[in-house]
């Protein structure tokens, strides 16, 4: 999978903007607020639809603007190739085509293309809030489950009417069983218990990945688990005995397998804390309020991992998740790196860069050139970037000089990794 041509158009910075990147590595270099980052952002937004840096997505829209297009000639293995396109209208209103034909729904565009971002920002999933780490769970897998965005949705429609009704009941009590709650703890049991083990599907095959990659990255010396935490006990695989027993701590190894006995137990939960509810407005269990715990050979690496450590928790997540969006859709995703260089250490950014080479097409920003070995360099396709401009570098335009030549007689070549390539 991999980008051949992006056009931005009224998007940020730019006024309109035609890009060619390279099949491999390509660098994004130039000053700090020259519009590098607003690339990678262009890209990932046609991967999920939204932005991780903005709260309003008319943000956006260049200034004057009424609108920003982002439009991508995508070249799919598993697919075949499609031109994605995302437009953000004013009012925060967004509008997608896919192969040119207008779709009425936004999410349509979910699962047509994959990236895995990386950046500075993404030190909150380990350092921020229990907000944060859901709202990573949200943009990953709705990248591989267009099912998981349909439920949360839904979830999300059912929480904010249940909430109403607790608020109302709070200053107009009345009878539980004429108030109609009953009907909206159904909907959020049955939305929410999917989540719920989609979550937990996700993140047990991320572990072990993110784990292999941690190990890789700190020379065998630490190891990483990922433990997905929901908001109230749930069944186990534990014994009889020592279920009992863990039954007070919520962040016992949850087995999600079993749909009735999950949904059971969140009705429970729901009816046992159904007057606190009430009291305070709001509901206080469900997927709005689960967690994920990152351990580092057993200590949790939000309290006890130093900032280094916490950086390479990252990294190794970022990673792994790639690999696990690679083994469910059956190709490499789109690798995004932003400024990355400036944020690892030498041994980090060589085992980075190596990761990535050959592997996947990848966009890298970063201020200069100089820390990158000649071997990288060689293989790479830079640009320079400059307030909104952006130039390939001579060498780039001989490069894509080169491949239009070559274009006149095809020639289909394995690469290592066993992915196809055409140059």
């Amino acid at each position: 999978m991999r980008v051949c041509q992006l056009k931005l158009h009224c998007f940020r910075n730019y006024r309109d903007l035609t890009l060619d990147p390279g099949e491999g590595l390509n660098i994004l270099h130039g000053e700090n607020a020259q519009g590098k980052t607003n690339i990678l952002e262009a890209i990932f937004l046609l991967a999920t639809t939204r932005s991780p840096r903005v709260s309003r997505d008319s943000e956006l829209i260049h200034h004057g603007a009424e609108a920003a297009h982002v439009t991508a000639e995508i070249e799919r293995e598993q697919e075949g190739d499609a031109e994605l396109q995302i437009s953000v209208q004013q009012g925060d209103r967004k509008t997608v085509r896919i192969n040119g034909m207008k779709r009425e729904r936004v999410l349509d565009l979910l699962g047509q293309f994959n990236a895995v971002s990386f950046g500075a920002i993404d030190l909150k999933i380990i350092t921020g809030e229990p907000a944060d780490r859901r709202h990573f769970l949200n943009v990953e897998i709705s990248q591989v489950s267009p099912r998981y965005v349909y439920d949360l949705g839904h979830y999300k429609r059912v929480l904010a009417n249940r909430n109403r009704l607790l608020k109302d009941l709070r200053e107009r009590p009345r009878y539980i069983e004429e108030s109609g709650l009953d009907a909206w703890d159904e909907q959020l049991i049955c939305y929410g218990t999917r989540l719920l083990q989609k979550r937990q599907f996700y993140i047990e095959r991320l572990s072990p990945l993110a784990d292999q990659v941690q190990r890789e990255l700190t020379d065998g010396k630490e190891g990483l688990e990922i433990q997905y935490v929901p908001s109230f006990p749930l069944p186990s695989n534990l014994p009889v005995e020592e279920r009992k027993a863990s039954t007070s701590d919520s962040t016992v190894a949850v087995n999600l397998n079993d749909t009735e006995a999950v949904a059971q137990r969140f009705r429970e939960q729901l009816i046992a804390c159904r007057m606190e509810e009430i009291r305070r407005g709001t509901t206080l269990i469900g997927p709005q309020r689960d967690d994920l715990c990152f351990r580092i050979n057993g200590a949790d690496a939000r309290i006890y991992g130093s900032q280094g450590q916490q950086r390479t928790v990252v990294l190794a997540l970022k990673l792994a998740e790639f690999q696990l969006i690679q083994n469910l859709v059956g190709e490499p995703p789109v690798m995004l790196l932003d400024d990355v260089m400036s944020d690892l250490d030498d041994a980090r950014r060589q085992h980075l860069l190596r990761w990535v080479q050959r592997r996947c097409q990848t966009f890298l920003t970063c201020t200069s050139l100089n820390a990158f070995p000649k071997e990288i360099l060689a293989g790479a396709r830079t640009f320079c970037v400059v307030a909104g401009t952006v130039t390939p570098d001579a060498r780039g335009k001989t490069e894509k000089t080169a491949r239009s030549r070559r274009k006149e007689q095809p020639v289909e070549e394995i690469a290592s990794n066993g992915v196809r390539a055409t140059s």
